[in-house]
């Protein structure tokens, strides 16, 4: 689907929020849905990578809502220098991220308009194995996953900076847990274990989470598809960015029958 194929049906409505969790850490994220308040609407929640925010992201909001599919973003807590959330990086690992995505699909499935049979989850990198992470816990709750460059490397990595002393990660020092947290993962599990459909985007000249990661999540996912860019590194832009994105709509449209 291009984006000339794409029906922009509806005017859209953007509003911040911020949830509080039991712990008083505060999350703030943004809401991108259709301006229609008489239906409900699929949702998909965007996570960011390592170090990054949901402004990076935003910009994405506006197709998935145009094609009503209500789209969520939120920084983690503690998940990048620019973070609205609370929390510093040092505060930070995979299972935090991982409770902060809960505790947000837990405050999307509140809202009126939102259609709580058909939620999503979509990641970039680090936030897309938490994506993935979460879509095995809750696996009868997500309906479709999507996955963008997902760092499934992040095992790997963490056994090799523990052996040699590392404890930075792209010049960002990380918690003493942070490691052996992300050696605790069961990847085959994660992959395994979620029988939905799920879309994988990477780039073939990714030279921080090399795509033979989603070769091979491609091939262990029960039902997974993998769309190779071509000469793309980690992370999209321009041409790239604007496919990744309507790869997705039409990823949650289809399977919304």
């Amino acid at each position: 689907m291009t984006q000339g194929e794409m029906k922009m049906e509806y005017d859209i409505i953007s509003q911040p929020f911020k949830l509080r969790k039991k712990d008083g850490t505060l999350i703030s994220g943004r809401v991108f849905r259709p301006d229609d308040d008489s239906s409900n609407f699929p949702a998909v929640i965007f996570s960011h990578g390592f170090g990054s925010n949901y402004r990076e992201l935003m910009h994405h909001g506006s197709g998935f809502a145009n094609n009503g599919i209500i789209c969520i973003f939120f920084d983690f807590c503690g998940g990048g220098l620019d973070s609205e959330s609370d929390k510093d990086m040092q505060d930070m690992t995979l299972e935090t991220e991982a409770d902060d995505l809960i505790h947000v699909i837990n405050h999307t499935i509140l809202m009126p308009y939102v259609d709580t049979k058909s939620l999503y989850l979509i990641g970039e990198s680090m936030g897309g194995l938490v994506s993935a992470m979460v879509a095995r816990r809750l696996r009868s709750m997500i309906k479709g996953l999507i996955l963008w460059y997902p760092a499934f490397v992040i095992v790997d990595d963490a056994k090799k900076r523990l052996k040699q002393g590392i404890t930075e990660v792209m010049g960002v020092k990380i918690s003493k847990e942070f490691d052996p947290v992300a050696l605790s993962l069961d990847i085959n599990d994660i992959q395994s274990g979620y029988l939905k459909p799920v879309l994988i985007i990477h780039g073939d000249k990714d030279k921080i989470v090399p795509i033979k990661y989603s070769e091979m999540a491609k091939n262990t996912y029960p039902d997974a598809k993998l769309i190779t860019v071509l000469d793309a590194g980690h992370g999209f832009d321009g041409d790239d960015s604007d496919m990744a994105r309507n790869e997705s709509i039409a990823f949650i449209l289809r399977n919304e029958g």
